[in-house]
Protein backbone atom coordinates (compact mmCIF):
# COMPACT_ATOMS: atom_id res chain seq x y z
CA UNK A 1 0.00 0.00 0.00
CA UNK A 2 0.96 4.01 -0.37
CA UNK A 3 0.45 4.13 3.07
CA UNK A 4 0.61 1.31 6.12
CA UNK A 5 -3.03 0.08 6.37
CA UNK A 6 -4.16 -0.28 10.00
CA UNK A 7 -6.48 -3.06 9.21
CA UNK A 8 -4.02 -5.73 8.15
CA UNK A 9 -1.54 -4.25 11.11
CA UNK A 10 -4.10 -5.14 13.61
CA UNK A 11 -5.12 -8.41 12.00
CA UNK A 12 -1.19 -9.25 12.49
CA UNK A 13 -1.59 -8.69 16.19
CA UNK A 14 -4.72 -10.73 16.61
CA UNK A 15 -5.61 -11.15 20.12
CA UNK A 16 -5.19 -7.56 20.46
CA UNK A 17 -4.42 -5.98 23.48
CA UNK A 18 -3.88 -2.69 24.59
CA UNK A 19 -0.11 -2.34 23.91
CA UNK A 20 -0.37 -4.05 20.44
CA UNK A 21 -3.54 -1.56 19.15
CA UNK A 22 -1.20 1.21 20.04
CA UNK A 23 1.65 -0.13 18.17
CA UNK A 24 -0.84 -0.70 14.95
CA UNK A 25 -1.75 2.84 15.56
CA UNK A 26 1.99 3.93 15.32
CA UNK A 27 2.88 2.33 12.56
CA UNK A 28 -0.46 2.75 10.46
CA UNK A 29 0.37 6.72 11.53
CA UNK A 30 -3.14 7.25 13.00
CA UNK A 31 -4.31 8.67 16.40
CA UNK A 32 -4.94 6.30 19.20
CA UNK A 33 -8.68 7.17 18.83
CA UNK A 34 -9.11 6.21 15.78
CA UNK A 35 -7.34 2.79 16.25
CA UNK A 36 -9.44 2.15 19.16
CA UNK A 37 -12.89 3.48 16.89
CA UNK A 38 -12.05 0.44 14.43
CA UNK A 39 -11.44 -2.14 16.51
CA UNK A 40 -14.80 -1.38 18.56
CA UNK A 41 -16.61 -0.84 15.15
CA UNK A 42 -15.69 -4.16 13.23
CA UNK A 43 -16.79 -7.33 14.37
CA UNK A 44 -13.38 -9.53 14.49
CA UNK A 45 -11.86 -7.52 16.58
CA UNK A 46 -14.81 -6.38 18.72
CA UNK A 47 -15.42 -10.52 19.47
CA UNK A 48 -17.23 -12.66 17.26
CA UNK A 49 -19.68 -15.05 19.45
CA UNK A 50 -18.63 -18.50 20.32
CA UNK A 51 -20.55 -21.87 20.02
CA UNK A 52 -22.83 -23.06 17.17
CA UNK A 53 -24.24 -20.87 15.16
CA UNK A 54 -27.28 -20.56 12.99
CA UNK A 55 -26.06 -19.23 9.47
CA UNK A 56 -29.67 -16.52 9.30
CA UNK A 57 -30.49 -16.38 5.42
CA UNK A 58 -33.33 -16.05 3.67
CA UNK A 59 -33.94 -19.81 3.05
CA UNK A 60 -32.94 -20.82 6.86
CA UNK A 61 -36.07 -18.02 7.56
CA UNK A 62 -38.23 -20.29 5.47
CA UNK A 63 -38.08 -23.29 7.05
CA UNK A 64 -38.94 -23.33 10.40
CA UNK A 65 -36.32 -20.74 11.43
CA UNK A 66 -37.61 -21.22 15.20
CA UNK A 67 -37.04 -24.59 15.36
CA UNK A 68 -33.66 -24.04 13.85
CA UNK A 69 -32.63 -21.65 15.91
CA UNK A 70 -33.49 -23.63 19.16
CA UNK A 71 -30.21 -25.99 17.96
CA UNK A 72 -28.15 -23.19 17.70
CA UNK A 73 -26.54 -20.62 20.52
CA UNK A 74 -26.87 -17.79 18.27
CA UNK A 75 -27.27 -16.76 14.41
CA UNK A 76 -24.21 -15.49 11.77
CA UNK A 77 -25.41 -13.40 8.78
CA UNK A 78 -25.50 -14.96 5.61
CA UNK A 79 -22.49 -16.08 4.06
CA UNK A 80 -23.16 -17.19 0.73
CA UNK A 81 -24.57 -20.29 1.76
CA UNK A 82 -28.18 -20.28 0.50
CA UNK A 83 -27.99 -23.57 -1.80
CA UNK A 84 -26.88 -24.97 1.12
CA UNK A 85 -28.78 -24.15 3.61
CA UNK A 86 -29.97 -24.36 6.90
CA UNK A 87 -25.92 -24.13 7.92
CA UNK A 88 -25.00 -24.19 11.35
CA UNK A 89 -21.35 -23.23 12.17
CA UNK A 90 -19.18 -23.46 15.18
CA UNK A 91 -16.94 -20.58 16.06
CA UNK A 92 -14.28 -21.91 18.61
CA UNK A 93 -10.72 -20.16 19.93
CA UNK A 94 -9.26 -22.69 17.62
CA UNK A 95 -11.11 -21.49 14.56
CA UNK A 96 -13.85 -20.93 12.85
CA UNK A 97 -16.04 -24.46 11.40
CA UNK A 98 -18.81 -24.98 9.24
CA UNK A 99 -20.81 -27.88 9.71
CA UNK A 100 -20.90 -30.47 6.40
CA UNK A 101 -20.59 -33.69 5.34
CA UNK A 102 -21.14 -35.09 9.23
CA UNK A 103 -18.07 -33.17 10.23
CA UNK A 104 -16.24 -29.59 10.79
CA UNK A 105 -15.02 -28.47 7.93
CA UNK A 106 -12.78 -25.06 8.62
CA UNK A 107 -13.09 -21.36 6.63
CA UNK A 108 -9.54 -22.17 5.61
CA UNK A 109 -10.81 -25.37 3.56
CA UNK A 110 -14.25 -24.79 2.74
CA UNK A 111 -15.26 -24.19 -0.80
CA UNK A 112 -19.10 -24.50 -2.29
CA UNK A 113 -19.20 -27.52 -4.18
CA UNK A 114 -18.04 -26.87 -7.92
CA UNK A 115 -21.55 -29.09 -8.36
CA UNK A 116 -23.50 -26.14 -7.73
CA UNK A 117 -22.23 -24.07 -11.34
CA UNK A 118 -24.06 -24.24 -14.36
CA UNK A 119 -22.28 -22.30 -17.14
CA UNK A 120 -19.54 -22.98 -19.79
CA UNK A 121 -18.53 -19.58 -20.46
CA UNK A 122 -18.02 -17.98 -17.27
CA UNK A 123 -18.24 -21.03 -15.08
CA UNK A 124 -15.39 -23.52 -16.04
CA UNK A 125 -15.31 -27.44 -16.95
CA UNK A 126 -13.67 -28.08 -13.52
CA UNK A 127 -12.19 -25.90 -11.03
CA UNK A 128 -9.11 -23.68 -12.39
CA UNK A 129 -7.09 -24.11 -9.83
CA UNK A 130 -3.71 -23.33 -11.57
CA UNK A 131 -1.93 -21.39 -14.51
CA UNK A 132 -1.41 -24.36 -16.81
CA UNK A 133 -5.44 -25.06 -16.42
CA UNK A 134 -6.32 -21.60 -16.57
CA UNK A 135 -4.07 -21.13 -20.17
CA UNK A 136 -5.18 -24.17 -21.53
CA UNK A 137 -8.65 -22.12 -21.63
CA UNK A 138 -7.02 -19.38 -23.32
CA UNK A 139 -6.27 -17.29 -20.31
CA UNK A 140 -3.68 -14.53 -21.00
CA UNK A 141 -4.15 -14.96 -24.55
CA UNK A 142 -4.00 -11.14 -25.24
CA UNK A 143 -0.94 -11.00 -22.79
CA UNK A 144 1.42 -11.22 -26.30
CA UNK A 145 -0.48 -8.67 -28.04
CA UNK A 146 -0.41 -6.21 -25.24
CA UNK A 147 3.35 -6.66 -25.14
CA UNK A 148 3.63 -6.54 -28.76
CA UNK A 149 2.01 -3.16 -28.57
CA UNK A 150 -1.01 -4.87 -30.84
CA UNK A 151 -3.23 -3.92 -27.66
CA UNK A 152 -3.57 -0.83 -26.48
CA UNK A 153 -5.48 0.78 -23.53
CA UNK A 154 -7.92 2.89 -25.71
CA UNK A 155 -8.91 -0.51 -28.08
CA UNK A 156 -9.69 -2.36 -24.57
CA UNK A 157 -11.66 0.25 -23.39
CA UNK A 158 -13.67 0.69 -26.73
CA UNK A 159 -14.12 -3.21 -26.81
CA UNK A 160 -15.91 -2.81 -23.20
CA UNK A 161 -17.95 0.05 -24.29
CA UNK A 162 -18.99 -1.66 -27.71
CA UNK A 163 -19.86 -4.78 -25.48
CA UNK A 164 -22.36 -2.09 -23.52
CA UNK A 165 -20.87 -4.01 -20.10
CA UNK A 166 -22.80 -2.87 -17.19
CA UNK A 167 -21.36 -3.76 -13.72
CA UNK A 168 -22.43 -7.06 -11.53
CA UNK A 169 -22.39 -5.83 -8.37
CA UNK A 170 -26.05 -4.16 -8.35
CA UNK A 171 -26.14 -0.60 -9.79
CA UNK A 172 -25.61 -1.53 -13.60
CA UNK A 173 -23.17 1.56 -14.19
CA UNK A 174 -21.64 1.42 -17.39
CA UNK A 175 -18.06 -0.20 -17.07
CA UNK A 176 -16.70 1.69 -19.93
CA UNK A 177 -17.45 4.95 -18.18
CA UNK A 178 -15.54 4.58 -15.10
CA UNK A 179 -12.66 3.10 -16.80
CA UNK A 180 -11.68 6.04 -18.81
CA UNK A 181 -13.26 8.48 -16.18
CA UNK A 182 -9.71 6.66 -14.56
CA UNK A 183 -7.77 6.39 -17.51
CA UNK A 184 -7.98 10.11 -17.55
CA UNK A 185 -6.70 10.91 -14.05
CA UNK A 186 -3.49 11.74 -13.17
CA UNK A 187 -1.46 8.95 -11.85
CA UNK A 188 -0.67 7.06 -9.31
CA UNK A 189 -4.10 5.30 -9.82
CA UNK A 190 -5.93 2.12 -8.13
CA UNK A 191 -7.84 -0.61 -9.10
CA UNK A 192 -10.00 -2.68 -6.31
CA UNK A 193 -11.74 -5.96 -7.22
CA UNK A 194 -14.90 -5.65 -4.98
CA UNK A 195 -15.14 -9.41 -3.50
CA UNK A 196 -17.36 -8.32 -0.15
CA UNK A 197 -19.97 -10.57 -1.51
CA UNK A 198 -22.59 -9.93 1.72
CA UNK A 199 -25.67 -9.53 0.24
CA UNK A 200 -28.21 -12.43 1.00
CA UNK A 201 -29.19 -14.78 -1.84
CA UNK A 202 -25.69 -13.96 -3.83
CA UNK A 203 -22.97 -16.52 -4.25
CA UNK A 204 -21.33 -15.92 -7.46
CA UNK A 205 -18.65 -13.94 -6.64
CA UNK A 206 -17.56 -16.38 -3.87
CA UNK A 207 -17.81 -19.18 -6.41
CA UNK A 208 -15.98 -17.63 -8.83
CA UNK A 209 -13.04 -16.77 -6.39
CA UNK A 210 -13.41 -20.38 -4.83
CA UNK A 211 -13.20 -21.91 -8.05
CA UNK A 212 -11.92 -19.17 -11.53
CA UNK A 213 -9.65 -16.91 -9.28
CA UNK A 214 -7.21 -16.94 -12.79
CA UNK A 215 -10.20 -15.35 -14.49
CA UNK A 216 -10.64 -13.29 -12.04
CA UNK A 217 -7.31 -12.25 -11.37
CA UNK A 218 -6.77 -12.15 -15.16
CA UNK A 219 -9.81 -9.87 -15.78
CA UNK A 220 -8.15 -7.20 -12.92
CA UNK A 221 -4.99 -7.05 -14.54
CA UNK A 222 -6.01 -6.28 -17.93
CA UNK A 223 -8.74 -3.59 -16.46
CA UNK A 224 -5.55 -2.29 -14.59
CA UNK A 225 -3.24 -2.05 -17.51
CA UNK A 226 -6.07 -0.56 -19.76
CA UNK A 227 -6.91 2.55 -16.39
CA UNK A 228 -3.02 2.87 -16.17
CA UNK A 229 -3.70 1.48 -12.76
CA UNK A 230 -0.31 0.87 -10.54
CA UNK A 231 -1.62 -1.42 -7.82
CA UNK A 232 -4.49 -4.07 -8.08
CA UNK A 233 -6.36 -5.01 -4.43
CA UNK A 234 -8.68 -7.38 -4.24
CA UNK A 235 -11.13 -6.47 -1.47
CA UNK A 236 -12.33 -10.56 -0.46
CA UNK A 237 -14.97 -10.60 2.44
CA UNK A 238 -12.75 -12.08 5.26
CA UNK A 239 -14.73 -15.00 5.94
CA UNK A 240 -14.04 -16.33 2.91
CA UNK A 241 -10.68 -18.00 4.02
CA UNK A 242 -10.68 -20.36 1.28
CA UNK A 243 -10.57 -18.20 -1.23
CA UNK A 244 -8.15 -15.57 0.22
CA UNK A 245 -6.03 -18.33 0.46
CA UNK A 246 -6.41 -19.70 -3.38
CA UNK A 247 -6.29 -15.77 -4.64
CA UNK A 248 -2.80 -15.21 -2.87
CA UNK A 249 -1.10 -18.42 -4.08
CA UNK A 250 -2.42 -17.82 -7.50
CA UNK A 251 -0.93 -13.87 -7.36
CA UNK A 252 2.40 -16.36 -6.40
CA UNK A 253 2.01 -18.20 -9.59
CA UNK A 254 1.58 -15.41 -11.78
CA UNK A 255 4.21 -13.68 -10.40
CA UNK A 256 6.51 -16.68 -10.81
CA UNK A 257 5.29 -17.15 -14.49
CA UNK A 258 6.33 -13.33 -14.77
CA UNK A 259 2.56 -12.66 -16.03
CA UNK A 260 1.66 -9.99 -12.86
CA UNK A 261 2.35 -6.26 -14.68
CA UNK A 262 0.70 -5.00 -12.34
CA UNK A 263 1.21 -5.25 -8.20
CA UNK A 264 -1.41 -7.28 -7.03
CA UNK A 265 -2.57 -8.23 -3.42
CA UNK A 266 -5.33 -9.46 -1.08
CA UNK A 267 -7.09 -7.17 1.52
CA UNK A 268 -9.28 -9.21 4.13
CA UNK A 269 -12.42 -6.74 4.17
CA UNK A 270 -13.57 -5.29 7.57
CA UNK A 271 -16.75 -7.65 7.64
CA UNK A 272 -19.68 -5.80 7.31
CA UNK A 273 -22.54 -5.56 4.85
CA UNK A 274 -21.65 -1.94 4.24
CA UNK A 275 -18.36 -2.71 3.21
CA UNK A 276 -19.89 -3.52 -0.26
CA UNK A 277 -20.66 0.57 -0.73
CA UNK A 278 -17.43 1.05 -2.62
CA UNK A 279 -16.72 4.33 -0.47
CA UNK A 280 -17.38 2.71 2.69
CA UNK A 281 -15.03 -0.04 1.48
CA UNK A 282 -12.41 2.60 0.24
CA UNK A 283 -12.50 4.01 3.91
CA UNK A 284 -11.78 0.65 5.66
CA UNK A 285 -8.84 0.06 3.26
CA UNK A 286 -7.86 3.34 4.86
CA UNK A 287 -7.67 2.05 8.13
CA UNK A 288 -11.42 3.92 9.08
CA UNK A 289 -14.77 2.71 9.79
CA UNK A 290 -16.42 1.56 6.54
CA UNK A 291 -18.68 4.50 6.56
CA UNK A 292 -20.08 5.87 2.88
CA UNK A 293 -18.64 9.32 1.71
CA UNK A 294 -20.72 11.76 0.42
CA UNK A 295 -20.30 12.32 -3.31
CA UNK A 296 -19.09 13.95 -5.43
CA UNK A 297 -16.14 13.55 -5.65
CA UNK A 298 -16.72 9.82 -6.83
CA UNK A 299 -13.70 7.27 -6.39
CA UNK A 300 -12.92 7.71 -9.99
CA UNK A 301 -11.70 10.89 -9.20
CA UNK A 302 -10.50 11.17 -5.44
CA UNK A 303 -10.78 7.11 -4.51
CA UNK A 304 -8.10 5.43 -2.45
CA UNK A 305 -5.22 7.56 -0.71
CA UNK A 306 -6.97 10.57 -2.65
CA UNK A 307 -6.37 9.18 -5.91
CA UNK A 308 -8.58 8.09 -8.85
CA UNK A 309 -9.61 4.74 -8.45
CA UNK A 310 -11.56 2.18 -10.34
CA UNK A 311 -13.82 -0.09 -8.11
CA UNK A 312 -15.15 -2.90 -9.76
CA UNK A 313 -17.15 -6.19 -8.70
CA UNK A 314 -15.72 -9.33 -9.27
CA UNK A 315 -18.01 -10.76 -12.06
CA UNK A 316 -17.87 -7.45 -13.56
CA UNK A 317 -13.77 -8.21 -14.00
CA UNK A 318 -14.57 -11.76 -14.75
CA UNK A 319 -16.07 -10.32 -18.19
CA UNK A 320 -13.35 -8.66 -19.79
CA UNK A 321 -10.76 -11.37 -20.63
CA UNK A 322 -14.41 -13.11 -22.63
CA UNK A 323 -15.19 -9.81 -24.61
CA UNK A 324 -11.38 -9.49 -25.69
CA UNK A 325 -11.62 -13.55 -26.67
CA UNK A 326 -15.08 -13.36 -28.19
CA UNK A 327 -15.41 -9.43 -29.35
CA UNK A 328 -17.75 -7.41 -28.36
CA UNK A 329 -20.42 -8.38 -31.11
CA UNK A 330 -20.22 -11.88 -30.17
CA UNK A 331 -20.11 -11.12 -26.35
CA UNK A 332 -23.57 -8.93 -26.10
CA UNK A 333 -25.36 -11.59 -28.68
CA UNK A 334 -25.90 -14.35 -25.69
CA UNK A 335 -24.62 -11.51 -22.99
CA UNK A 336 -23.93 -14.02 -19.45
CA UNK A 337 -25.36 -13.10 -16.36
CA UNK A 338 -24.71 -15.37 -13.10
CA UNK A 339 -27.63 -15.90 -11.11
CA UNK A 340 -27.75 -16.87 -7.60
CA UNK A 341 -30.91 -19.72 -7.56
CA UNK A 342 -31.47 -20.97 -3.92
CA UNK A 343 -35.04 -22.10 -1.64
CA UNK A 344 -37.89 -24.03 -3.05
CA UNK A 345 -35.96 -25.42 -5.90
CA UNK A 346 -34.73 -29.23 -7.39
CA UNK A 347 -31.11 -28.15 -8.18
CA UNK A 348 -30.03 -24.15 -6.35
CA UNK A 349 -26.89 -23.38 -7.49
CA UNK A 350 -25.25 -20.50 -9.45
CA UNK A 351 -26.70 -20.49 -13.13
CA UNK A 352 -25.00 -18.81 -15.63
CA UNK A 353 -27.94 -17.95 -18.05
CA UNK A 354 -28.95 -14.62 -20.80
CA UNK A 355 -29.82 -11.49 -19.57
CA UNK A 356 -33.08 -11.41 -20.41
CA UNK A 357 -34.27 -14.92 -19.62
CA UNK A 358 -37.65 -14.77 -17.39
CA UNK A 359 -37.82 -15.72 -14.29
CA UNK A 360 -40.07 -18.62 -14.31
CA UNK A 361 -37.83 -20.22 -16.98
CA UNK A 362 -34.70 -19.39 -14.77
CA UNK A 363 -36.76 -21.31 -11.86
CA UNK A 364 -37.07 -23.89 -13.95
CA UNK A 365 -33.62 -24.72 -14.80
CA UNK A 366 -33.32 -24.78 -11.47
CA UNK A 367 -36.15 -27.57 -11.03
CA UNK A 368 -38.68 -24.95 -9.41
CA UNK A 369 -42.34 -24.53 -10.99
CA UNK A 370 -43.25 -21.32 -11.17
CA UNK A 371 -46.86 -22.08 -10.21
CA UNK A 372 -46.08 -24.03 -7.27
CA UNK A 373 -44.53 -20.77 -5.60
CA UNK A 374 -45.53 -18.16 -3.59
CA UNK A 375 -43.42 -15.62 -4.71
CA UNK A 376 -39.80 -15.16 -5.35
CA UNK A 377 -37.32 -12.78 -3.90
CA UNK A 378 -35.30 -11.10 -6.72
CA UNK A 379 -32.28 -9.09 -6.03
CA UNK A 380 -31.31 -10.40 -2.37
CA UNK A 381 -32.19 -8.03 1.20
CA UNK A 382 -31.93 -5.10 -1.30
CA UNK A 383 -34.31 -6.29 -3.36
CA UNK A 384 -38.30 -7.42 -3.78
CA UNK A 385 -40.76 -10.16 -3.60
CA UNK A 386 -42.85 -11.23 -6.64
CA UNK A 387 -44.76 -13.39 -8.30
CA UNK A 388 -44.20 -12.08 -11.74
CA UNK A 389 -42.41 -14.87 -13.11
CA UNK A 390 -42.76 -13.62 -16.59
CA UNK A 391 -40.21 -10.52 -15.78
CA UNK A 392 -37.48 -10.65 -18.05
CA UNK A 393 -34.42 -10.80 -15.47
CA UNK A 394 -32.24 -7.76 -17.11
CA UNK A 395 -30.78 -4.45 -15.80
CA UNK A 396 -33.15 -0.96 -16.30
CA UNK A 397 -36.59 -3.10 -16.03
CA UNK A 398 -39.64 -2.62 -13.43
CA UNK A 399 -37.94 -5.05 -10.54
CA UNK A 400 -34.79 -4.19 -9.62
CA UNK A 401 -32.17 -7.36 -10.38
CA UNK A 402 -29.64 -6.15 -7.94
CA UNK A 403 -26.57 -8.95 -8.28
CA UNK A 404 -28.99 -11.77 -9.55
CA UNK A 405 -30.13 -13.60 -6.40
CA UNK A 406 -33.17 -15.21 -6.41
CA UNK A 407 -34.61 -17.15 -3.71
CA UNK A 408 -37.77 -19.00 -4.68
CA UNK A 409 -40.55 -19.25 -1.48
CA UNK A 410 -43.30 -22.59 -1.61
CA UNK A 411 -46.61 -21.61 -1.06
CA UNK A 412 -46.07 -22.91 2.71
CA UNK A 413 -43.83 -20.24 3.63
CA UNK A 414 -43.99 -17.39 5.84
CA UNK A 415 -42.92 -14.35 4.02
CA UNK A 416 -43.57 -11.58 7.10
CA UNK A 417 -40.60 -14.59 8.90
CA UNK A 418 -38.71 -14.02 5.95
CA UNK A 419 -38.99 -10.47 5.69
CA UNK A 420 -38.49 -10.35 9.31
CA UNK A 421 -35.09 -11.55 8.95
CA UNK A 422 -34.07 -9.20 6.24
CA UNK A 423 -35.73 -5.95 8.79
CA UNK A 424 -32.90 -7.77 11.69
CA UNK A 425 -30.03 -7.38 8.91
CA UNK A 426 -30.74 -3.88 7.75
CA UNK A 427 -30.58 -2.81 11.41
CA UNK A 428 -27.64 -4.53 12.45
CA UNK A 429 -25.77 -4.22 9.26
CA UNK A 430 -26.78 -0.23 9.05
CA UNK A 431 -23.42 1.89 9.78
CA UNK A 432 -25.11 4.84 11.74
CA UNK A 433 -23.41 7.65 9.67
CA UNK A 434 -26.55 9.36 8.76
CA UNK A 435 -30.04 9.70 11.13
CA UNK A 436 -32.44 8.25 9.07
CA UNK A 437 -30.80 4.99 8.30
CA UNK A 438 -30.39 3.99 12.23
CA UNK A 439 -34.10 5.13 12.82
CA UNK A 440 -35.48 3.97 9.99
CA UNK A 441 -34.06 0.40 10.06
CA UNK A 442 -35.01 0.11 13.98
CA UNK A 443 -38.77 1.07 13.08
CA UNK A 444 -39.06 -1.24 10.48
CA UNK A 445 -37.62 -4.00 11.73
CA UNK A 446 -40.51 -3.56 14.65
CA UNK A 447 -43.24 -2.69 12.08
CA UNK A 448 -42.12 -5.90 10.60
CA UNK A 449 -42.29 -7.90 14.29
CA UNK A 450 -45.89 -6.45 14.26
CA UNK A 451 -46.70 -7.20 10.87
CA UNK A 452 -47.98 -4.06 10.37
CA UNK A 453 -49.96 -3.61 6.83
CA UNK A 454 -51.02 0.41 7.26
CA UNK A 455 -49.80 1.76 4.02
CA UNK A 456 -49.47 4.85 5.59
CA UNK A 457 -47.11 4.14 8.30
CA UNK A 458 -45.03 2.12 5.32
CA UNK A 459 -44.82 5.63 3.26
CA UNK A 460 -43.51 7.74 6.65
CA UNK A 461 -41.05 5.19 7.01
CA UNK A 462 -39.95 5.00 2.81
CA UNK A 463 -39.90 8.84 2.99
CA UNK A 464 -37.29 8.54 6.11
CA UNK A 465 -35.37 5.97 4.30
CA UNK A 466 -34.74 7.69 1.37
CA UNK A 467 -32.93 10.39 3.07
CA UNK A 468 -30.19 7.92 4.05
CA UNK A 469 -26.67 8.44 3.03
CA UNK A 470 -26.06 5.29 0.58
CA UNK A 471 -28.24 2.37 -0.52
CA UNK A 472 -28.60 0.31 2.28
CA UNK A 473 -30.75 2.76 4.04
CA UNK A 474 -32.83 3.57 0.62
CA UNK A 475 -33.33 0.54 -0.66
CA UNK A 476 -34.14 -0.91 2.94
CA UNK A 477 -38.01 -0.66 2.57
CA UNK A 478 -38.72 -2.16 -0.69
CA UNK A 479 -38.91 -5.84 0.33
CA UNK A 480 -41.62 -4.96 2.87
CA UNK A 481 -43.34 -2.66 -0.03
CA UNK A 482 -43.26 -5.67 -2.21
CA UNK A 483 -43.95 -7.92 0.33
CA UNK A 484 -47.88 -5.68 0.74
CA UNK A 485 -47.80 -5.99 -3.40
CA UNK A 486 -47.93 -9.19 -3.61
CA UNK A 487 -50.23 -10.07 -0.36
CA UNK A 488 -52.51 -7.41 -2.21
CA UNK A 489 -52.69 -9.49 -5.53
CA UNK A 490 -53.35 -12.83 -4.01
Amino acid sequence: MEKPSLLPLLDARLPLTEEKVAEAARLAGVPLAQAWGVVRYYPRYRGLPQGRLLVDDPVARSRGFPGLLERADGTHPPLGLEALSPIYLRFTPEGRFLEWGGGWVSFREFRLPFALGRGRRLIPPEPILSLSQHRALGGFSWLRAWEAGQLTPERVLRAVEEAGLLGRGGAAFPTHVKMRAVAQGEPPKYLVANADESEPGNFKDRFLLEHHPFLVLEGALLSALAVGASRVYLYVREEFEAAILGLERAIGELGEAGLLPVPTEVFRSGGLYICGEETALLESMEGRRAEPRLKPPFPVERGLWGRPTLVQNVETLANLPLILREGPEAWRREEPKLFSLSGEVAEPGLYELPLGTPLGEALRRAGGEPSALKAALLGGAAGVFTRDFAFPLRYRERLPLGAGAVVAFGQEADLWEVLLGLAHFFQEESCGKCFPCPLGTAVQAEMVRRRERDKALLEDLARTLKGSLCGLGQSAYWAYQSLLEVEGAA
